[in-house]
């Protein structure tokens, strides 16, 4: 991807939202996951995407809404032009807007993940991208953000449901990643997680890629990749955000973020802290 082609920003005064921007047609975002919600569109043609093993076309005017850790790819769709528009949501900022709204805090909502054809919400979330980006009003700003995100939860956003035993292997799938979390900095070994969720290497690969759409070790890169992103937006260097999560050195995590973010971390962190 050329550098030029791909730009972050985090807009002033709203804490929890990071916006992205990609217009080059080329660029396959190859099976990923974030960290926060994902609402997407693409404002000069339509994206192809594929979820849980099922593939669909973003078409204009249709508004993508992808959950925390759900696995998914994307790319332009029979089109050499390009101008995806991608909103990073902090789930804490999602429940704090809900809460304005209902004014009820023994609550919480989720945005699930769908695709909706919804022209709305797209000229809106199309017309927010440009007052967050060019307006010099912190007041005007913010406005236009909770009036979009107002309209999103009041059409789509659910009740959080209390957690079901979903089987054996989900369980295990849930102590695999609890150990990815807190152990983001080691060197792990795939037999010592098999070992503690009683099961061969083997058969946690394939039941771990089942459960979540990628293998144990993609989404381990996946995961050190978002931690790098939020250290290297609180201003740590690249060399200790590469040790922070993982990463052999600075050049190993260069070659991983680049692949996955389009650009390089130093990049990265000049045009969000540029901001």
């Amino acid at each position: 991807m050329k550098q030029n082609s791909v730009q972050y920003h985090i807009p002033e005064g709203i804490n929890g939202l990071e916006l992205l921007t990609c217009s080059d047609a080329g660029y396959h975002f190859s099976p990923h996951f974030h960290d926060s919600y994902c609402i997407w569109l693409n404002a000069s043609s339509a994206e192809t995407y594929t979820y849980k093993g099922n593939s669909g076309i973003l078409q204009t005017g249709d508004v993508g809404i992808i959950a925390p850790g759900e696995v998914h790819s994307n790319s332009v769709f029979g089109s050499e032009s390009r101008q995806l528009l991608t909103y990073y949501l902090n789930d804490d900022l999602l429940q704090a807007v809900a809460l304005d709204i209902s004014g009820r805090s023994d609550s919480s909502i989720e945005l699930p993940t769908d695709f909706h054809s919804d022209t709305e919400a797209y000229m809106g979330l199309i017309t927010l991208w440009q007052t967050l980006k060019t307006s010099k009003s912190t007041m005007e700003r913010q406005s236009a953000f909770y009036e979009v995100l107002s309209l999103l939860i009041n059409r789509y956003a659910n009740p959080v449901q209390p957690e079901i035993d979903t089987g054996r292997e989900q369980k295990r799938t849930s102590v695999v990643i609890e150990q990815f979390h807190d152990r983001i900095d080691e060197d792990l070994r795939l037999d010592e997680l098999a070992n503690l969720v009683d099961c061969t290497p083997y058969y946690l690969i394939r039941f771990f890629k089942k459960a979540i759409g990628m293998t144990p070790h993609a989404y381990l890169l996946h995961l050190r990749l978002e931690k790098a992103k939020n250290l290297l937006r609180q201003g740590h260097s690249i060399v200790d955000t590469a040790f922070a999560t993982g990463f052999t050195d600075q050049s190993h995590l260069t070659r991983h973020f680049k692949a996955k973010l389009g650009i390089p971390p130093g990049v990265y962190q000049n045009q969000i802290l540029s901001n």
